[in-house]
């Protein structure tokens, strides 16, 4: 593998007009992540499509979340999650910065999404995610499971937060296909194969699957960034996804 090889695109955040991209188009099978720039006063909705999964985390800025009458109200890091029959309207407080991520059911899918085992929406704020440990990762790494492996079909969602000097050691999982997304702060080198690459912040990177790869930050820098895992085996994925994030049972922060 070679440097130009790892695909990464940076999200446009401050400029002041609407707009909507899809970003690293075609990277994984199945899946797609738009970034969306709204403004304050804007009333958006995103129609039910029967054929995927839609997932919405809020990067920055204030929305209402309102599905089948509902309301949520959010700033900031914050997600929601919807069934492919659902529609959602966001109607902005602020200008908002949004991932939307699409991934594709199939019959199994739907089939686990009609048994009820999730009730949908599943929404909530970042900051009261579930908090884990797995063996690749330091005392001090706070680890956020935003939607833990079986909430959605072959699908999972965390985060990682720590500064420097850490390591999170390099490891491999070619069950799982991946995009980091990284928070405004991040600043840290990706160690994928025997490639260092710096990744900043506001940043989509799809970590190429079977890499052997994992994350270092030195001195002030800091990683702070989210995992989105897209499943290709999920009996196998979801067993090693068990056997790795073990929940603290704690909820820690880093002081500002």
């Amino acid at each position: 593998m070679k440097k130009e090889d790892i695909m990464e695109e940076t999200l446009e955040i401050n400029h002041g007009n609407r707009s909507s991209k899809l970003m690293l188009e075609h990277e994984i099978p199945g899946a797609a992540v738009y970034h969306h720039v709204m403004m304050e006063g804007d009333s958006v909705t995103f129609m039910a499509d029967g054929t995927y999964i839609r997932v919405l985390f809020l990067c920055s800025g204030s929305v209402d979340f309102v599905v089948d009458g509902e309301v949520w109200s959010y700033s900031e890091k914050s997600f929601i999650a919807l069934k492919p029959e659902q529609s959602i309207k966001v109607l902005v407080k602020k200008h908002s910065n949004l991932l939307e991520i699409r991934w594709d059911m199939n019959t199994e899918d739907k089939a686990e999404i009609g048994s009820g085992c999730t009730v949908y929406p599943v929404t909530g704020r970042y900051e009261d995610a579930l908090q884990y440990r797995d063996p690749f990762k330091s005392e001090k790494t706070i680890s956020r499971a935003l939607l833990p492996q079986r909430t959605i079909p072959r699908f999972a969602m965390g985060s990682v937060e720590t500064y420097g000097d850490d390591l999170i050691g390099q490891h491999a999982h070619p069950l799982l296909d991946q995009f980091f997304f990284s928070f405004p702060e991040n600043d840290m080198d990706l160690l994928i194969d025997d490639i260092v690459y710096p990744m900043k912040g506001n940043s989509l990177v799809h970590i190429p699957l079977g890499s052997d790869h994992g994350v270092s930050v030195k001195g002030k820098q800091t990683a702070h960034y989210i995992w989105i895992d897209f499943i290709q085996d999920p009996e196998k994925a979801n067993q090693y996804l068990d056997e790795v994030h073990k929940p603290t049972g704690s909820m820690r922060r880093f002081s500002k």
